[in-house]
């Protein structure tokens, strides 16, 4: 695969509406990979930064790689740049070349755009924080911006949650993850290590090896795990407070988000299929995005309703959790009946 041809992206549009403008180097720089079920969470992001950092002065450059846009989107995140006075660079990706890579219906394409990100930018940038799109920022960058890499680190992260530290390291078949196996969500990467270590290329050949692949879970994940060990630093748990909203109905607890989600939180890591910006998801631990949501050039345009089998399967659960009986009926019948 030539993945330098991938790069060669369709279109790069330019949002800056800073009153200064600075090299992208002078700035702390974002990225993000995404589709389209994914705008607003990456939208939201970038205003959850820019609203829990303004009383500082800091300067940020956010990088948004996606394989869809539209005219609406590019509105809007134009108002959001105007808002701000920031820059926001949005790099319009063909992704039928990486259709051949493994991915699964939760696993799309896209998660392999934060490969892109460190590809593309490591012959531009010395680092480049990447977020995943369901993450929503609630305190100081600060401290990760002032961090400095020592040169065998590859990159800053934060680990999964205990239950993933054993499985991921029997799956790989190596006792060294337990402790270490990180959450790709959060990534702080030291470009000019991946560079010089050749990460991409290493990536590849990784992901070519049988041997390898055969213990895959979550494709770019495990691999980039493979590749971080014993090179990484590790960051606390506030940088990557990992809850899944399906806990509001599977614990019945309304203060149960509180033992994730805290004062020194720095991101909150949305896993799993109901997201904050879902119509269903109307529970405290979302308000961290749904207030930035508010303050934003989306504040008009309504929650995402479901479209998708697994989401439905999870929304009608939500629902009877939250007495809406009859709406949560209806949606567990349009579960049963969708195919797929």
């Amino acid at each position: 695969m030539d993945f330098k041809q991938l790069t060669q992206f369709k279109d790069i549009i330019v949002l800056d509406s800073r009153n200064v403008k600075l090299a992208d180097r002078d700035t702390f720089n974002i990225s993000w990979g995404i589709d389209k079920n994914y705008q607003v969470g990456a939208a939201i992001s970038i205003a959850s930064i820019l609203e829990n950092n303004k009383q500082y002065d800091m300067e940020f450059t956010f990088h948004i790689i996606a394989d869809y846009l539209d005219d609406e989107y590019i509105s809007l995140l134009t108002q959001l740049a105007e808002q701000y006075k920031t820059v926001i660079k949005i790099y319009y990706i063909d992704a039928q070349p990486l259709s051949a890579l493994p991915k699964t219906n939760i696993w799309p394409v896209s998660i392999y755009y934060r490969l892109l990100s460190f590809d593309y930018f490591s012959e531009r940038l010395d680092s480049l924080l990447y977020l995943d799109a369901d993450i929503t920022c609630k305190g100081s960058l600060q401290a990760l911006a002032a961090l400095r890499f020592e040169d065998h680190e590859y990159g800053a992260v934060v680990v999964d949650v205990d239950a993933m530290q054993s499985k991921s390291a029997a799956r790989l078949n190596n006792p060294a993850f337990q402790g270490n196996y990180f959450n790709s969500g959060v990534m702080y990467i030291n470009l000019r290590a991946w560079l010089q270590s050749h990460l991409t290329e290493r990536f590849f050949e990784l992901l070519a090896d049988e041997d390898v692949v055969r213990n895959i879970k979550y494709p770019d994940q495990d691999i980039l795990n493979i590749m971080f060990l014993h090179h990484a630093r590790i960051l606390p748990r506030e940088y990557n407070a990992i809850y899944s909203l399906k806990s509001e109905f599977e614990y019945k607890d309304k203060e149960y988000y509180k033992s994730f989600i805290n004062d020194n939180t720095v991101f909150i890591h949305y896993t799993g299929v109901t997201k904050p910006w879902h119509d269903w998801a109307i529970y405290p631990s979302a308000e961290y995005f749904r207030s930035v949501y508010r303050l934003s050039p989306w504040k008009n345009i309504p929650y995402q309703a479901a479209t998708r089998k697994h989401e439905y399967r999870e929304k009608y659960k939500h629902l009877l959790y939250q007495n809406k009986i009859i709406s949560g009926i209806v949606s567990a019948i349009k579960y049963n009946l969708m195919k797929g």
